[in-house]
């Protein structure tokens, strides 16, 4: 029992630290971009709707692993209203894998992991990862696209 219990810690404390030594060595431009993303996990975590008015393009293309095609800023409002009214997020937590900024675009690479409760009081844990592209506009870093979302269930 103790060396499985070893055997799930040691990886996931490596990977704590390995994502935690890489944004360490992040440029300041890198960290604004990354505390970005973490304020929009964080308000959507919330029901804060008013991320998306705030931190989305008008011109925002997404494509999340559960829609059929890629969509646009009123689709993401539109799901993300049915979506925050029939699950509620318990837990989550953001690994950073990699970022990179050229002039005013930064690319965004992480994985997740995250707990939920639909409307039936049942409990999921889930993982998966993004890819996000955001786009400095009039000084404000903006999402434009991304991709991504929740890894297949096993």
């Amino acid at each position: 029992m103790w060396i499985r219990r070893c055997a799930l810690i040691v990886p996931l404390a490596l990977g704590v630290i390995a994502s935690a030594a890489s944004a360490q060595t992040w440029s300041a431009e890198q960290q604004e971009v990354w505390r970005l993303e973490e304020q929009q996990w964080k308000m959507a975590k919330e029901k804060d709707l008013t991320w998306i008015d705030k931190m989305a393009h008008a011109n925002l293309s997404y494509w999340d692993t559960d829609q059929i095609a890629p969509q646009n800023k009123a689709s993401l409002s539109r799901w993300n209203r049915y979506s925050t009214s029939n699950n509620t997020v318990l837990e989550q937590e953001l690994f950073p894998i990699s970022m990179t900024i050229t002039g005013n675009i930064a690319v965004a690479q992480y994985r997740y992991t995250i707990a939920r409760e639909n409307y039936k009081k049942e409990r999921e844990t889930f993982t998966g990862r993004y890819t996000d592209v955001l786009m400095k506009d009039s000084g404000k870093w903006m999402f434009i696209a991304w991709a991504g979302g929740d890894d297949p269930k096993k």
